[in-house]
């Protein structure tokens, strides 16, 4: 977790032109990086889990994920809970397109408690759509914050090598006028010696039969367009 003065004092030793602008060139190099590395892969560094900022709100099936949800820089959203005493559950995450043919007219379920989520842009959609106020909690990751003062830290730990080199290439690529080329590849590369990316998502793994309710089936199974029957 380095702070933001040494990453600049390490990427500066080698850049041979140390003057104002060179600087500057530097701190958006390094805040850069830091933004392209989240791209590569999501580090336990920046997965969250926050179980007080989000709530649903009675009749309210849509959520932006800053504005009603109050999540901190999100990235990819993970898993979420609904959260209530007598009725807490995991939500089954539903591609777009599955609920989408399965029931596009959410409403015609009416309300309940929800079991299932779907992720629009930077909404979520809940259904079935929330007939009170529940706590959800939601583990999601987190782009890196962007690094304005001296003593500001990073949130990864162990990479520090590896952002400078990367921060060094990038500076000397704009001082010379070129583009950024291919950095993402170049990150990763230099990633592969200290982590293995796992691309598959928790919630998001696709198989044949993906949605199975058994564990939330309840009598009134007709409100369910993903119940299957049988047991």
């Amino acid at each position: 977790m380095g702070t933001f003065a040494e990453l600049k004092r390490q990427v500066l030793l080698r850049i041979d032109k140390p003057d104002g602008r060179t600087l500057l060139v530097v701190e958006q190099a390094i805040n850069d990086v830091l933004q392209l590395i989240a791209k590569v892969k999501d580090f336990d560094e920046l997965i969250v889990l926050d179980t007080t900022s989000a709530f649903t709100i009675a009749s309210q099936k849509l959520y932006h994920i800053i504005d009603d949800l109050f999540l901190t820089r999100p990235k990819d959203i993970y898993s979420i809970r609904c959260m209530d005493e007598s009725s807490s559950t995991k939500l089954t995450y539903v591609p777009t397109r599955e609920l989408d043919d399965k029931i596009p007219y959410t409403e015609q379920s009416g309300i309940g408690f929800p079991s299932f989520y779907t992720v629009r842009g930077m909404y979520i959609e809940l259904y079935r759509i929330p007939d009170d106020v529940y706590s959800l909690y939601i583990q999601h990751s987190q782009w890196p914050s962007v690094l304005v003062n001296g003593t500001d830290e990073t949130e990864y730990t162990n990479i520090d090598d590896v952002i400078v080199s990367l921060s060094a290439d990038a500076t000397a690529s704009m001082l010379e006028g070129g583009g950024s080329g291919d950095w993402y590849q170049r990150a990763f590369t230099l990633l592969q010696g200290a982590v293995k990316e796992n691309i598959e998502r928790p919630d998001r793994t696709f198989v044949a039969r993906p949605f199975s309710t058994k564990k939330i089936v309840s009598g009134e199974y007709w409100y369910d367009p993903f119940y299957r029957g049988g047991n």
